[in-house]
This record gives C-alpha cells, structure tokens and sequence, in this order.
C-alpha cells in the first residue's frame, strides 16, 4: 500500500505538537515546507548534504580546537530562555552581559545560537559557559557526524536535523549540537530556521511541563521537534512517488526515469540521516547518566518515531525502485508493441509487392496481359490476400490491443 495511503487512513500517524498551530491552515502549512525541503534534498548533490565536509576542516597543522568558519556561514543569531519556577523570561538577540546577568539571578537556562558566521561570539559564548575549546569545536565545525559525549559535568548531543525554513531562509539538512550542563542548555544550530518554534511557543503556556521540568526533558522535546519535522517531507515524497506512479500507468514516459532517479537519491538522503538520527537514540536510550529515568520514556517515544519514519522511508524506496522496473518493462513492451505493428504491415504488403513484381515483369509473351479485366483482378487478388491475412492475424489474436 502506498505510503500516501497509510498517511491519510491514519495508519501513520503525524504528530499534532510539532505543527504551527497558529497558521490558519497548519498541515498544509507545513506541508508547503516540506516540499520546500524535498525540492532542496533533489536538487542539492547528495555528498553536499550528508557526506562533505568543508574544505576548510582538512586544513593540514591546524591544531585542536580550531574553529573553522565556512565562507557561506549566515550571521550569528542568539536567543535566551530562562526558566524560574513558573516565571518565563525571553530575549532575543541579547548582549553578553543580558547572558552574564540572567546566569547569575539563577534558575534555568536554554540559550539557543543559530549560525555560525561570528567566531569572536561563539569563542565569548563558550568562555561564558567554561567550555572546553574542543566541545566548542564539535558544535561549531559542520562535520556531518553523529555523536554522544560525556563532559565534566553534562553531555554533548551532536546530529543532524531536516530544517523545514522558513520564507527568508533555503530548507535542508543541518547540524544541530546541545550542550547539557547542570541548569544550563545549549543549542548551536547550523542555519536559522522555524525549528524549534513549537517548542517555544509550548514553553508560552503556563501549564507547560517545559517551565517545571529540569532541562533535559527541554532537551528531548527539541529532539522530539528535530525528527517529527521529517514527516512533512516523508509525505511530500510519497506523494510524489505515487503521482510517478500516475504517470508511467497513464503511458507518459517522457522524462520519468531522470525523475525516478532523484527521487530516489532524496530517499537515500532522508535513509542515511534517519539512520543516523536512530542510532543517536539508542545511544541515549542505553546511556542513563545524560537523561534522566523519567525523561526515557519520552525518549523512547522519539525513537519509535524515528523507527517509523525509517519504514516509511524504505517502504517508499522499495516504491521507487519497482516503479523503475514497471517502467522499463512498459517501454520495453512499448517498443516490442512497436515492432510487432511493423512486422503485421510489412507482412501484410509483402506478398502484394510480390503480386505487383510478378506482374510488373517486362516479358513478351505472359498470360493475362492481354486481358482487359486483368489490372481489376490483379487489384482484387491482392485486396482479397491482404484481408486474408488480416483475419488469420486477428485469429491468432496478434492484432488485440494490449495496452
């Protein structure tokens, strides 16, 4: 069954939370994003996404700890949640000294920094929060890894997500970094971007478990909001996937197979890093020191999302690779069809060419020549020869349509 199917019968279920409800229509919202995203997993090279690093990393005696800044890197931004009690406090793009003074009134602390173009701020950030020059590292140079450390006195969570974007900003794969520390959480983010605006948006509610909670049930639920963002494109592609269907059913060929091939390229895409968001989380799952007992059942949760996302990653791989199939096999008998119409007329005109030599040959004396119902007979045969063998083709069921 079509994995477009078992979304709109229900079997596979998109979770409400991490959709902008604020948007008068919000699937279609989203939806509109993710296709955004497909269109730049198809036309992106594959390498590009997942598998290159920057050229700037493989810089010979750099040292460890070295920041590399990428030349296309967008432009430093930093937003500040603290968390006492019931008591919520945001402020977006603050100063040093807005970060330093919030620290020091106490209570929890998310600092989200999205972009990397700003080195000098980073390296302030980092001396703010004591982080070792190698942590900082991870998080800021785009290595396309996955990873889990155990730091003095947190964890260092690194992955990469599917950023739906935004209208100002291009869709696509990032890496995200999150730096657990007792009463602090940091997130580094690669690009800007919409992704984690539902779990702000939760935080705005008073009954929120995210005001009451300790930090690491806030770190999953940016975790929960970095894999529910591949449903959109996940449907998107099916979509897809089933109007190419459409298409090589309906006989149109004309530049199917190209789009067969980068569909499936954007299917390899989404499988390498749903497998890698997978394996993060089993990682978490087995590790009891980054979060809490508590919090594992609602990282469990994630993980079974990310399970089912990867079925129905491969369930619509499979799709694409049998529509590849069914579409050489229509051309193929799209072309043997061809040649069998062909090889009926020329076996139809054939023994009339050989009536019409017989009696084109210029000898003196040949029988009917002169006779004057000759050229009518002549035609007769050859009428009465052609319909001959229309009727034993038609007999023999050749000239059925099988289309």
């Amino acid at each position: 069954m079509p994995v477009r199917s078992l979304l709109r019968k229900g079997l596979v279920m998109i979770p409400v939370h991490s959709f902008d409800m604020s948007s008068p229509n919000p699937i279609k919202h989203w939806r509109e994003r993710g296709s955004r995203v497909l269109h730049a997993l198809v036309d992106a090279p594959l390498q590009g996404l997942l598998g290159r690093q920057h050229r700037a990393q493989h810089q010979p005696g750099a040292g460890p700890g070295v920041l590399f800044i990428s030349p296309d890197a967008v432009p430093t931004s930093v937003c500040l949640v603290r968390i006492d009690g019931q008591e919520l406090e945001r402020i977006d793009q603050p100063s040093l000294a807005e970060v330093k003074a919030a620290r020091e009134r106490g209570g929890r602390l998310w600092l989200d920094v999205s972009g990397f173009a700003d080195d000098g701020q980073l390296r302030e950030i980092g001396e703010l929060f004591q982080l070792h020059p190698l942590t900082l590292a991870d998080v800021v140079n785009v290595d396309r890894q996955t990873k889990v450390d155990a730091l003095e006195d947190g964890a260092l969570i690194i992955t990469q997500v599917l950023q739906l974007g935004s209208p100002q900003e291009d869709p696509g794969v990032v890496q995200l970094g999150l730096v657990m520390m007792d009463g602090v959480l940091l997130s580094f983010r690669e690009r800007h971007g919409p992704l984690f605006e539902p779990v702000l948006e939760r935080m705005e509610r008073s009954t929120s478990r995210l005001r009451t909670e300790d930090l690491d049930y806030l770190a999953q639920a940016l975790l929960d909001v970095a894999v529910d963002a591949a449903f959109p494109v996940v449907e998107v592609l099916a979509e897809r996937i089933d109007a190419i269907e459409d298409d090589i059913m309906a006989g149109k060929g004309q530049g199917l197979l190209i789009e067969i091939h980068r569909q499936r390229r954007a299917l390899i895409t989404l499988g390498r890093l749903l497998w890698r968001q997978r394996d993060l989380m089993a990682r978490l799952l087995r590790d009891e020191q980054v979060f809490r007992r508590q919090t594992q059942m609602y990282l469990r949760d994630v993980y079974d999302r990310t399970v089912q996302l990867l079925d129905m990653v491969e369930t619509t791989r499979e799709l694409a690779a049998s529509l590849l199939e069914i579409h050489l096999s229509i051309s193929a008998n799209r072309s043997n069809q061809i040649m069998k119409t062909l090889t009926i007329m020329a076996s139809i005109f054939i023994p009339l060419t050989f009536i019409a030599g017989v009696y084109g040959m210029n000898f003196e004396w040949m029988p009917e020549l002169g006779w004057k119902a000759g050229y009518p007979a002549a035609l007769l045969l050859m009428l009465g020869v052609a319909v001959v063998l229309l009727l034993w083709f038609r007999q023999r069921g050749w000239l059925q349509d099988e289309r």
